[in-house]
């Protein structure tokens, strides 16, 4: 039996208050670069650390916000997921830095008894000159030395990035995950944000990253946007 016009009409009443529902809210839904920065100001306006520290891997360099707009957004652009790259750097790093000890080592050993006459001319003046065969074994010392150091601020320098690119995703991540065994790539976006701090008005630049990761299963995993950056430009 067909249902009457009557009987039909409290279903499509409901049905499109749905539809409407559901287009109004998508409709005056933030996005997600608006939303972010309003969960941000709101907790630096609370003194809220946690949540800003949630949210930014900087903190806010200006003073109270009395208001804030985007005045421009720039496009989204990808870069690669910079973990494994940065762990095969740190591991030739490494490898190159033990080498070097190695050799260091080895003319340690070969040349004692010169070395400790060179350390007893320089003590006191370390510019002093050294002519003959002992100043070319003090010359080669001095480029042993130079290298390694060379080779051990190097090897800081990738675990220092490496580590802060760690940070990064495990804060951008929904979820705990093994950031060294993901793959992927970085979403990055510039806002310039104008705000009125105690009257005046002040500009910074905000840049955004989320890291668009996926597991060695090839599941994407969760991840939303962090300010990475905050930068006045006035």
């Amino acid at each position: 039996m067909n249902a009457t016009p009557s009987a039909a009409l409290p279903g499509f009443r409901a049905a499109l208050f749905g539809f409407l529902v559901a287009a109004f809210g998508a409709g005056c839904s933030s996005p997600p670069e608006e939303a972010l920065l309003s969960q941000f100001f709101r907790a630096v306006a609370a003194e809220d650390r946690v949540t800003v520290g949630g949210l930014s891997m900087a903190g806010f360099p200006g003073g109270p916000v009395e208001s804030w707009e985007i005045l421009e957004t720039g496009m989204v652009t990808e870069g690669p997921y910079r973990v494994p790259e940065l762990r095969r750097e740190e591991t030739d790093a490494e490898r190159a830095r033990d080498e070097q000890f190695k050799i260091f080592y080895d003319f340690r050993q070969a040349n004692q008894e010169a070395l400790a006459r060179i350390v007893d001319r320089r003590d006191g003046n370390p510019d002093v000159a050294i002519g003959g065969r002992l100043g070319e074994t003090a010359a080669e010392w001095d480029a042993h030395a130079a290298e390694r150091r060379r080779l051990v601020t190097s090897l800081s320098e990738v675990q220092m990035a490496l580590e802060e690119e760690r940070r990064r995703a495990q804060r951008s991540l929904l979820r705990e995950a093994p950031v060294d065994y993901l793959a992927g790539n970085i979403s990055e976006q510039e806002l310039l944000v104008r705000t009125v701090e105690e009257g005046a008005a002040r500009e910074y630049r905000f840049i955004l990253i989320r890291y668009d990761l996926q597991n060695q299963q090839g599941a994407d995993v969760p991840a939303r946007w962090i300010i990475a950056a905050i930068e006045p430009t006035t």
